[in-house]
């Protein structure tokens, strides 16, 4: 893999990554509730304020978005891709919320208002394919933060850039609609860069009729040490906690293969 040439990613085809945005929303509409009740404690525990408003970054059909606003929260959003942004906001209008709904880049972004909180979950940093980038997101996202407020996100990790790349299947049914999922990760690594390729299928099949989406985007692996230099770099947080999945009791340091780290900053 050493002297590949380097994977190249257009800025179109991110904007064409969630192209079916309800069969992504079906899809991966998946232990939700978990992941929610992990980032409410990490406010009550963590936030040195009281946690009100929150911005989800990179919030797609918002999963995370939606359940915060169903416990009372007032939610931003802010994603790249107009649909998922459109989409979103039909989602929150037929419950009756109000919310800001930003479409732009996570390095470079602003919020009408300031948030007590930020999450960005799924992996989603992980299209950020520099640390020159990882650092404009973290100063973009302190902006947003009023201080003593909370920055929680996930990263997918690897033990080993000689491990196969993975791959996993599933189904969702919603009615008459049936998604069926695939996605893999680690393929065509560049250790160098520490860059991989990511793709997912949707098989979608409703009243006889069968869709077919593909779609294929870049992401970039930040092992936990690294990430903790790259935030002091930034200036702007200060480390609080990681763990290796949505339970407080699995801190990161106590797991030998983690495969999601979860990493909790505060804004100084």
């Amino acid at each position: 893999m050493v002297g590949r040439a380097p994977l190249k990613l257009q800025e179109k085809s991110r904007i064409r990554e969630y192209s079916a945005p309800r069969f992504y929303e079906i899809a991966f509409d998946l232990n939700r509730k978990g992941e929610v009740d992990f980032l409410e404690h990490c406010f009550r525990r963590f936030s040195r304020r009281a946690v009100r408003r929150v911005v989800d970054i990179a919030c797609g059909t918002g999963p995370h978005l939606m359940r915060l606003a169903d416990r009372g929260y007032q939610m931003s959003g802010l994603d790249l891709s107009p649909r998922n942004i459109h989409f979103l906001r039909e989602r929150l209008t037929a419950k009756g919320y109000q919310g800001e709904l930003v479409v732009g880049d996570m390095t470079n972004f602003r919020l009408g208002r300031p948030v007590d909180a930020a999450i960005c979950m799924q992996d989603s940093q992980g299209h950020l394919l520099t640390n020159d980038q990882l650092l404009a997101h973290l100063k973009a996202v302190a902006r947003c933060l009023r201080r003593g407020g909370l920055y929680v996100f996930d990263r997918y990790m690897a033990s080993s850039w000689t491990n196969p790349a993975r791959s996993w299947s599933w189904s969702k049914r919603r009615g008459r609609l049936i998604v069926r999922a695939s996605f893999s990760a680690l393929n065509d690594v560049d250790p160098v860069s520490q860059v991989f390729r990511e793709r997912m299928t949707l098989e979608a099949v409703e009243n006889g009729t069968r869709r077919l989406y593909r779609q294929t985007h870049l992401s970039r692996m930040v092992f936990p040490q690294e990430l903790k230099a790259l935030v002091e770099l930034a200036g702007e947080f200060e480390f609080v906690q990681w763990f290796f999945g949505f339970k407080p009791q699995q801190v990161l340091e106590r797991s030998r293969h983690p495969i999601i780290m979860v990493v909790v900053l505060r804004k100084k």
